[in-house]
């Protein structure tokens, strides 16, 4: 559904360009890991990206989806956005030079009035469009606005593309990352069940097509790394010299997985298996 160019320019049905220069430069080479989920704390799609084209908001996101499933791209992936702000996360601090932020059109938590619930902004909504859950960093449940099975089923193929492009390792929200500071995407959204479904799956099929077979060496002058078996996947490490030593563990479309000091992929057409 969704492709990525070599500009780091998202493709696919209802995707949109509205490009920003409202970033920190590249990301280094195999730093973009992990993906950060939020929500936009507005309504529309128009008015969250008409705030994070704002330049004096000093804020950014790559993506931005909409409640009906239309994508906008602000920052291409190649280049670190402003989404995450004062973040770690596992270690590691300023969690924009690890990620791509994904923001969804959502108000996010709302108040009950009567027979509907009220936005901070003074929206009103029905309670079809309203849960009643607890946030994992509080006690007591309250309502949000809930995401709509189409945006939530955007937001999966989006993630997906992601992983096939980029060596995404973690899925996390921006209350991960900056925990009793933010609280999106919320309850609302099955974020769980996402990391699940993207990384046990990508887990199993690598299981289904490992072999072990055997040693070998490269033998072009400079052989690429790629993170899945594309020539659109992300580089990983420094090209490889001639007569690099490399341990094949699974093949798949013209493509080796190996092992160097890291697990990567490499055109086939480019190594010579050993007998050893």
């Amino acid at each position: 559904m969704f492709k990525i160019n070599a500009k780091g320019l998202l493709e696919g049905p209802k995707v949109t360009q509205a490009i920003v220069d409202k970033n920190s430069g590249t990301f280094a080479l195999g730093h973009s890991d992990t993906i950060v989920l939020h929500y936009t704390g507005g309504s529309t799609l128009e008015g969250a990206v008409t705030h994070l084209s704002n330049p004096s908001i000093k804020a950014s996101a790559h993506l931005v989806v909409g409640r009906d499933g239309e994508v906008v791209q602000l920052v291409p992936f190649l280049l670190q956005a402003w989404h995450a702000g004062r973040s770690q996360y596992q270690g590691r601090e300023g969690i924009n030079q690890y990620s791509i932020g994904i923001e969804m059109v959502n108000v996010g938590p709302v108040q009950r009035a009567g027979a509907q619930y009220v936005a901070t902004f003074g929206q009103r909504f029905n309670q079809d469009d309203v849960i009643e859950a607890t946030h994992q960093h509080q006690a007591e449940p309250c309502y949000w606005q809930s995401y709509t099975p189409t945006q939530i089923e955007t937001v999966a193929q989006l993630c997906q593309c992601l992983c096939l492009h980029y060596p995404i390792a973690h899925l996390v929200g921006h209350d991960d990352i900056a925990p009793g500071r933010k609280r999106d995407p919320g309850p609302a959204f099955p974020i769980q069940e996402l990391r699940e479904q993207l990384f046990e799956r990508r887990d199993q099929q690598q299981e289904s097509i490992s072999v072990d077979l055997g040693k070998a060496q490269v033998i072009a002058s400079r052989l690429n790394v790629r993170q899945g078996p594309s020539a659109q996947a992300a580089l990983i490490r420094a090209p490889l010299d001639y007569g690099h030593a490399l341990h094949i563990l699974a093949e798949q479309d013209g493509w080796y997985q190996v092992v160097i000091e890291e697990q990567g992929w490499v055109k086939k057409e480019w190594v010579e298996r050993l007998n050893v």
